[in-house]
């Protein structure tokens, strides 16, 4: 899909660009399709600097991301909001965008492109992760919580302001709707990993190497809501069998990840288990095809038992066999014979499935198999892609 007249579309994102894998997307299919983009984001700390080239210009805010508890959260969203709307304004004066698309989180970040909406912006809002349900599941809260009816207030008044919403699967969509958002105003585009980026061909020096190591790898954010600890406490149990053991974890050094390198050390495990920081997406196919077996040990709540889990589908594509939790999301994606499922939570279970892929490189083989044939019937970043860019031309038409 070409456009017939060239303009320019603007994506503010409230982290780095370059770890959003849906926002590089976008981006990326844009471009394609001969439409320039500029992109207002956060220059991360230990996170790879934006660059900018002839299609893709990058304009780095200087907000520093507080990582800390609820207030300091809190503070940094509301003066963030300050900084990209001054940012907005500037930039839609300078270009004239045609359309503003505002990424999650927060929902209310959409506010500051209210000035270039009443001037004429067309605005999305995409919803990655629904607010109230995120924040029950990162801060263990229960629904009946005083903060979620003001988290559902400030949903309904974002989506209100933006001409459409987008979201990441059905599940976020029916949540939306049932809470008042016109089911029409929402569009669903998944998540799916972008094959020029997860190529397996282009990995296959990687696969190929000599392993020192059996390794399990696991890139992404680090929270406890993820269950990197049962990984982890599983070591001891997993490394008599398997002393060649290594655990590498990719992602920012948050409070949890130095709780998580603190209990290695208590387990006399420090020496299985490797943090490193996080790295841009095009590195992450190479790291995945150095290693062999891919985790996601994320534990159920109102949120991570329906998010698709980007990483879980990147491995499939690499050629990689998964060890998951038994999430209601991954069985309606994947049947038990293409992944390696456990108990969420269970240590014992776990341990059990990495020394059974480590004693059966059949298995293994057999794992990837099945998966390929799961993606090769049922995803399509192409497909994806064209959605969107079919809402973009509907929005500027």
């Amino acid at each position: 899909m070409v456009a017939k007249k060239p303009f320019r579309v603007c994506m503010l994102v409230h982290q780095n660009y370059y770890l959003d894998a849906r926002v590089i997307q976008y981006v990326e299919g844009l471009v394609l399709s001969g439409i320039s983009v500029d992109v207002v984001c956060v220059p991360e700390k230990g996170a790879p600097h934006p660059q900018s080239n002839e299609r893709i210009r990058v304009y780095p805010v200087p907000i520093k991301r507080m990582h800390g508890g609820l207030i300091s959260l809190l503070v940094e969203y509301f003066l963030s909001l300050f900084f990209y709307s001054f940012w907005l304004i500037v930039l839609y004066l300078k270009n004239q965008y045609k359309v503003i698309h505002v990424h999650n989180m927060p929902d209310f970040l959409v506010f500051s492109a209210l000035i270039p909406r009443l001037l004429g912006a067309r605005l999305i809002l995409d919803i990655h992760d629904p607010m109230p349900e995120f924040y029950q599941s990162k801060y263990r809260a229960r629904e009946e919580h005083i903060l979620i009816p003001l988290l559902k207030l400030q949903e309904r008044l974002s989506t209100a302001l933006a001409h459409h919403v987008v979201t990441a699967n059905p599940h976020f969509k029916g949540n939306l709707v049932s809470r008042g958002i016109p089911a029409e105003k929402v569009t669903v585009i998944t998540n799916q990993p972008d094959p020029r980026v997860f190529d397996r061909a282009a990995c296959l020096a990687e696969r190929q190497k000599v392993h020192d190591h059996f390794t399990l790898i696991y890139p992404g954010t680090i929270a406890p809501r993820y269950g990197l600890d049962v990984a982890i406490r599983a070591i001891p149990a997993m490394v008599k069998h398997i002393p060649q053991l290594r655990l590498v974890i990719f992602g920012p050094l948050s409070d949890h990840a130095i709780e998580l390198i603190q209990l290695a050390d208590t387990l006399g495990v420090s020496d299985c288990v490797e943090f490193r920081h996080p790295i841009p997406l095009e590195e992450v196919p190479h790291q995945m095809a150095l290693a062999d077996v891919g985790i996601y040990p994320a534990l159920p709540d109102p949120h991570m038992s329906i998010a698709i889990p980007g990483k879980v589908l990147e491995y499939a594509v690499m050629g990689l066999p998964i060890i998951a939790s038994r999430l209601q999301i991954l069985e309606e994606l994947f049947p038990d014979e293409s992944v390696l499922f456990f108990e969420p939570g269970n240590v014992e279970q776990f341990a059990a499935c990495v020394l059974k892929l480590y004693r059966e490189p059949a298995l293994r083989s057999e794992l990837v198999a099945r998966a390929d044939r799961v993606l090769s019937e049922s995803q399509s970043w192409e497909r994806e892609r064209e959605r969107y860019l079919a809402l973009i031309h509907q929005l500027v038409k």
